[in-house]
């Protein structure tokens, strides 16, 4: 069913006042305006080629593999809704709508699991590689210090490949992807990491040495797209990954977009704004539907906490939805403004678990 789209976010042009804090420069408000992204442009690659940087690959202990495995490894591709089968890999940890621009990191201190240094993990091909400190001082980046203590798990969005889809809507997009990331970490092992930084800024890309996004030249001449570091966790002295919670996001699935079709239109009248601010009739046919929102005159200050707080929780109910296979979950995205909020974010379920042998093209 063709939807239109709602008039534009007057308000974030005026903010709260001369006063007030300061409103959402305007380049980052068009992000929920109506306009229309343009066609896309060439995404850069799924996975970054370390590879060319001088990064090697190395064998990574049974705890770690299980971590990272358990984040980014499922069985089989991504199946188009005629059934056939993607070249793309499918994964535990769902995109809220990004087109999978996060990557995974290891810093490890002298008192970690691998030798000290700085590891990025290929989720394309399941191999974690040490970056080579040497030929990090000569290409001007920051070698690794010594007073990095600890293991710490760093996310980091490549944001080409959620630009070259979404255009100007892409950046709430980066902190959903790694927001849902985050909460798999948190998912996942026990205990769960107390210590999370939330980017960007200087104290993740010291963490990860690695300079500015924004300085793309000096990443290109390494062979390699820009990155930008979005949040660190720094793993417990003694952790473990959680085997029943590792099997259930393995299996999870999105519900595929025509099971919502196919549901017939739900009951609940939040449906129907839904589906029409987001332009994705579909939401429809959700059985629960849970929604985050914020006023559209939000500070600058105050929305990527809201950000970060709203796909956090969905990601937990997505992924304890899982666990109990009461509910299967698609994070819904790229809501524009109306009646003074902008839906910031939204999970559509429908009950029971996913049956393997019912392919999702999600």
């Amino acid at each position: 069913m063709p939807l239109s789209f709602p008039p534009g976010p007057a308000p974030h042009g005026a903010g709260p006042g001369p006063t007030g804090p300061p409103p959402l420069p305007p380049a980052l408000a068009r992000a929920f305006s109506a306009q229309v992204p343009g066609p896309p442009v060439p995404p850069g690659p799924r996975a970054n080629p370390w590879h060319r940087a001088g990064a090697v690959p190395v064998a990574v202990p049974e705890r770690e593999r299980a971590l990272l495995d358990g984040l980014w490894l499922s069985q089989g591709h991504h199946r188009l809704a005629d059934g056939t089968a993607t070249r793309v890999h499918r994964r535990p940890v769902p995109s809220a709508g990004a087109a999978y621009p996060v990557h995974t990191h290891l810093v490890v201190g002298a008192d970690g699991p691998l030798e000290a240094g700085r590891y990025a993990f290929d989720l394309e091909q399941g191999t974690l590689l040490r970056r080579d400190p040497a030929r990090e001082r000569d290409a001007g980046w920051q070698a690794p210090g010594t007073a990095v203590r600890g293991t710490h798990l760093v996310l980091t969005v490549q944001p080409g490949r959620s630009f070259g889809r979404y255009r100007h809507r892409a950046w709430p997009l980066w902190i959903a992807d790694t927001a849902y990331a985050l909460a798999a970490v948190e998912f996942l092992c026990a205990p769960a990491p107390a210590a999370v930084h939330l980017g960007p800024g200087p104290r993740l890309r010291e963490l990860l040495g690695v300079p500015r996004a924004s300085e793309h030249e000096r990443w290109l001449a390494r062979g390699l797209a820009p990155e930008i570091a979005l949040a660190a966790v720094e793993l417990p002295g003694t952790w473990s990954v959680l085997p029943d919670r590792r099997n259930a996001l393995a299996v999870r699935r999105s519900p595929a977009i025509g099971e919502f079709e196919a549901a017939g239109r739900s009951r609940d009248p939040r449906a129907a704004d839904t589906a029409k601010e987001s332009g994705q009739a579909w939401v429809l046919g959700a059985r629960r539907l849970e929604t985050w929102s914020v006023p559209v005159d939000t500070p600058a200050a105050g929305l990527a906490p809201a950000l970060w707080r709203a796909h956090r929780e969905a990601a937990g109910l997505c992924y304890t939805g899982a666990l109990s296979r009461r509910w299967r979950c698609r994070p819904v995205s790229g809501f524009v403004a109306a009646h003074g909020r902008w839906t910031v974010h939204a999970l559509a379920m429908l009950p029971g678990a996913h049956h393997l042998d019912k392919e999702s093209a999600a």
